[in-house]
């Protein structure tokens, strides 16, 4: 498989919400990805838990590194990261199940995404942007 979009989660500490991050994106609806977890240096469960999602799964590498902040991680995954296309997502955030198919689209020409819980996606039209902004 050609992977098209390297996702790259810097992880430190995460314990509590990294699965709820890690299910949404093995759940995506588009399945073309490489998914790539980090462990900056974290003193709890974290590093554990990346190790057992990725075990026995080729779209999935872990990083476990001194911690060096989030930036340094995520120029850790950027060093190894495959994809045409990268994307970060924090690891106590979630994303849509559809969330790359609508960002890939070729009729998408800026992709906003929202981190408000009640904030319902829509395509907005040129003349909306500045009031959206």
């Amino acid at each position: 498989m050609n992977t098209i979009v390297s996702i790259i989660v810097p992880v430190y500490n995460a314990e509590p919400y990294l699965r709820r991050c890690v299910d949404s994106i093995i759940a995506q609806s588009f399945h073309n990805w490489e998914l790539i977890l980090v462990d900056d240096g974290s003193t709890d469960g974290s590093g554990a838990i990346c190790d057992e999602y990725a075990s026995g799964n080729d779209r999935m590498t872990v990083i476990h590194k001194v911690n060096g902040g989030v930036s340094s991680a995520r120029n850790a995954g950027l060093k190894i990261a495959k994809g045409a296309w990268v994307t970060f997502i924090d690891s106590d955030d979630t994303i849509g199940e559809n969330y790359f198919n609508v960002e890939l689209s070729p009729d998408v020409d800026l992709y906003i995404a929202c981190s408000k819980e009640d904030w319902i996606p829509r395509v907005y039209e040129k003349n909306e942007l500045n009031q959206f902004l």
